[in-house]
């Protein structure tokens, strides 16, 4: 896994350097990465060598491979630039991201996740659930017309100006992960927040749930791979090498990386405030901080999807 993430940073510096041959380049490198991925890198995320505390430790002390300046390819120069430092939820849905969400809300950041949105100046909540689900009505011009699940429209959101999106502090879920590098391009000061998990985990899961949904990576790269089209092998090397990439392509001070699955809630809550600038919160009368939300997507819905 060290030897094709090493071959992928190295590849991508190089596109930086030989603009000429752009387009050759990026071919070689789609057909180079995918069949590394679908063959080699499938089996060593199958092994663990991704996993949460792999990442931690990426981010403590980074892989000298991993520099600060390395991108995929991207489609050009943003539309428009903002100094807004937006917070980007780099992960894919379920590594905890509903629950990232509760938590951000809790501390009153302005937040939105695909299918909800809390505004911390006026207190108010809004969700897509009633309408059958989907993107909330900020992210719509990103996504194409259909429903329930639309998915990302790259095109529409290559021509748009995301800086649209400071009227939010927080984004997190779909749509990050498919524009991830033009969110960064249109938000330098932006800061990110990843939601570790166990690849094979995730792959199970997401496979399960979502299986329509795109993998990580592979729409960067012009590949059409839904979740369910890949076996959980290649699923979870997606995943995991989609953070792998995401810690080499900012400096480690603008990310951080929370295992919701297995830090305690006082870490959790610490960290998180931290990153974020805001205060804890209130503890209760023993002293101890209040449960980390630890949301399933089901007890979301039921949250705000009954009778108006």
């Amino acid at each position: 896994m060290t030897l094709a993430f090493g071959f992928l940073t190295r590849m991508c510096g190089a596109l930086h350097r030989m603009c000429g041959a752009l387009p050759r380049l990026v071919s070689i490198t789609r057909v180079i990465f995918a069949t590394s991925l679908l063959r080699g890198c499938a089996a060593a995320a199958a092994a663990g060598s991704c996993a949460a505390e792999d990442a931690a430790a990426a981010v403590a002390q980074p892989d000298p491979l991993l520099s600060p300046c390395v991108q995929l390819p991207s489609s050009g120069p943003p539309v428009g630039t903002s100094a807004h430092p937006l917070l980007i939820g780099a992960s894919p849905g379920t590594t905890g991201t509903m629950s990232l969400y509760f938590a951000l809300k809790a501390l009153g950041v302005t937040t939105v996740h695909y299918s909800r949105a809390f505004n911390a100046t006026s207190g108010e909540e809004t969700t897509s659930y009633r309408e059958g689900g989907g993107p909330v009505e900020l992210l719509r011009p990103l996504f194409k017309s259909s429903h329930p699940a639309p998915p990302v429209d790259r095109e529409a959101a290559h021509r748009t100006d995301l800086t649209y999106l400071s009227a939010t502090d927080a984004l997190i879920d779909t749509p990050t992960v498919d524009l991830f590098f033009e969110l960064l391009a249109a938000f330098p000061n932006a800061r990110v927040l990843l939601t570790a998990r166990d690849p094979a985990k995730w792959a199970a899961s997401r496979r399960k749930r979502h299986p329509f949904d795109q993998a990580p990576l592979f729409p960067l790269l012009g590949f059409d791979a839904p979740v369910g089209a890949l076996t959980e092998e290649q699923a979870a090397a997606a995943f995991a090498l989609w953070h792998r990439v995401v810690l080499g392509s900012l400096p480690r001070e603008r990310v951080l990386l929370l295992d919701l699955f297995g830090e305690s809630s006082e870490q959790l809550w610490r960290r998180l405030s931290a990153f974020v600038g805001r205060p804890l919160p209130a503890a209760g009368e023993d002293g101890a901080l209040p449960p980390f939300p630890h949301m399933q997507y089901g007890d979301d819905v039921e949250l705000d999807a009954g009778p108006s």
